[in-house]
């Protein structure tokens, strides 16, 4: 038994002896004053316990007196009575110190469960701490395989590409809205001719209409004057020389070329009013007829170039300019400072592991 709490195995050993002792010598002073008249009882315990066993309770029990062998006995009573007195008073230490000495052992025995108890705690928990080791070990490789997989590299190149093909786009802004500057300038012109263009429409058609009264005025009048219908040159001919008749010599010869003049010109009239009609008259009337009151070149074109093209290649423009400032601002700058920072955590890492040999 190990020493705790003042308490050694040979103490108690020598300690049960001196009880043992006392008892042999109170059980002799009792034998003797039972031959007097008045019979003392000793109160002692029965046996001695065992050394690491836990005590029972005390309790009083009638002792035969016999004779200590070698031990003189007086005849005095007097005396008798006073080493029993002291035997009682030595058995009555002893007895507490029997008492303090089971205390002791049970403290001793409570102390040892406590610590067996502990121990078992303490076990439990090592087991415990070794399983977050080995899960925190395993979140670590998990960690590493993560890390391992190196995406900056593919958003740098990603955001690279991306920040080439915008800034390219917000290149050519500048020449597209120079271009619907322009485009808008001469729709505004195309706009403003419109109304004399059709004011020179509307002239061609009464200046058509007035040839055409003419010629069919000269027509009906050399139908008169010949006294025949035909071909309008031919009557213009026979009307002539039957003029010529009337005309002096010389007359006659500067009349004829003035005719000849004006034959060709009424000749080349109704091909002329034909071909205004045609090749004139015709493709301005597709572009200068009113839809909805307005000219149809104004309708079919110049509005829908105005409000259609122009005006939304202008909000696209402003829209590249935006999404160029957008990508800027809360992507490629958010995710390059963010590059940083991780490539500094991860050297921060690597010193942090390669100092403490992780």
């Amino acid at each position: 038994m190990t020493q705790e709490n003042g308490v050694s195995r040979r103490r108690f050993l020598k300690t049960a002896t001196v009880t043992a002792v006392a008892a042999v010598a109170t059980g002799g002073g009792a034998a003797l004053l039972k031959r007097m008249e008045t019979p003392v009882v000793i109160s002692t315990d029965s046996a001695l316990p065992a050394a690491g066993a836990v005590l029972p309770p005390a309790y009083s029990t009638v002792v035969p007196v016999l004779p200590v062998a070698g031990q003189p006995v007086s005849g005095d009573p007097n005396d008798l009575l006073a080493q029993l007195g002291a035997s009682q008073a030595e058995n009555m230490q002893l007895r507490a110190q029997v008492d303090q000495l089971q205390r002791d052992l049970a403290s001793l025995q409570a102390s040892e469960q406590e610590s067996r108890t502990s121990r078992d705690t303490l076990s439990l928990e090592l087991d415990g701490a070794r399983n977050q080791l080995g899960v925190l070990g395993g979140l670590v490789a998990l960690y590493e395989q993560l890390d391992a997989a190196d995406l900056g590299g593919v958003v740098e190149n990603g955001l690279g590409a991306v920040g080439q093909k915008i800034g390219e786009l917000l290149g050519g802004v500048p020449a597209l809205a120079l271009g619907l500057d322009t485009g808008q300038l001469a729709l505004g012109e195309v706009e403003a001719h419109i109304p004399l263009l059709d004011n020179g429409r509307n002239w061609l058609g009464v200046q058509a209409n007035k040839m055409r009264a003419f010629y069919a005025d000269v027509e009906s009048w050399l139908q008169r004057a010949v006294e025949r219908v035909g071909d309008f040159l031919e009557m213009l001919a026979d009307w002539f020389e039957g003029l010529r008749r009337w005309l002096p010599f010389g007359a006659g010869e500067k009349a004829a070329g003035v005719m000849s003049a004006l034959t060709a010109l009424l000749a080349e009239t109704p091909t002329t009013l034909n071909g205004l009609e045609t090749n004139v008259a015709g493709p301005l009337d597709v572009w200068l007829q009113r839809i909805d009151g307005e000219p149809a070149l104004t309708r079919r074109l110049v509005r829908p170039l105005r409000d259609e093209v122009i005006a939304r290649a202008r909000t696209t423009a402003d829209q590249a300019n935006q999404v160029g400032a957008v990508y800027e601002q809360q992507l490629a700058a958010p995710v390059r400072a963010a590059q940083t920072n991780r490539q500094t955590l991860r050297q921060a890492i690597a010193d942090y592991r390669a100092q403490n040999q992780i």
